[in-house]
């Protein structure tokens, strides 16, 4: 079970690559997140911690109900094409994903975490989301994809921090998980401003603001 949703998190992430609308990555955001989601009610089952469940129903709430259908709304009041524009080609893109994934596996070879007996299944795979979720911020111009690459981000470090640590204390996890829905509400507001003054949510075209 652990490998298939170690499996599923990382396909998932690479996706991001391949897809040619903003709402699908929305959809592969919300998908990553369920499987957080199930990754803390697996350790709970585990281990018996009671806040780990908690945790897994927080997480479904948030981030895999809320702040998907914050952005989805944010994409279809801005009316912006749903295009994904990136730096780089698709086949580019993922390439650079993969070998920064073979980087991350890398990595955690390298590591020696203490307490892994219940997730060094998902060692690997939190490096590699926080490794893919920092190329989907500098790989993408548009503001809703940087926002997802953060997301992708903080994914990965709740997934070491639920399979490694087993979880943060409760009323942490609480303000973290506040703190992203915070920032996905202030993404979206800031979504509506640029593309009122840029009729776009390319962040290039801020570039016109220098003068």
């Amino acid at each position: 079970m652990d490998a298939l949703v170690s499996a599923g998190l990382l396909f998932s992430t690479l996706w991001l690559f391949k897809i040619r609308k903003i709402t699908d990555a929305v959809g592969i955001i919300a998908f990553q997140s369920a499987l957080l989601a199930l990754v803390a009610a697996i350790m709970w089952y585990k281990t018996g911690i009671e806040h780990l469940l908690v945790a897994a129903a927080l997480t479904f709430a948030i981030k895999t109900i809320l702040i998907p259908s914050i952005l989805y709304y944010t994409i279809n009041r801005t009316n912006d094409k749903q295009a994904v524009e990136r730096l780089s080609s698709p086949h580019v893109s993922l390439l650079l994903a993969i070998l920064l994934m073979a980087a991350g596996y890398y990595v955690a070879t390298d590591l020696r975490l203490p307490g892994t007996q219940h997730g060094e299944h998902y060692i690997a795979s939190s490096i590699i989301l926080i490794f893919l979720g920092t190329f989907t911020m500098i790989e993408h111009k548009k503001a809703i994809m940087q926002a997802i690459g953060l997301i992708v981000i903080e994914n990965g470090i709740f997934l070491i921090t639920e399979s490694v640590t087993y979880g943060m204390p409760l009323v942490v996890e609480l303000g973290i998980l506040f703190d992203l829905l915070v920032s996905a509400v202030v993404i979206a507001v800031l979504a509506f401003r640029i593309h009122s003054s840029f009729d776009s949510l390319n962040t290039d075209k801020m570039q016109n603001l220098r003068g």
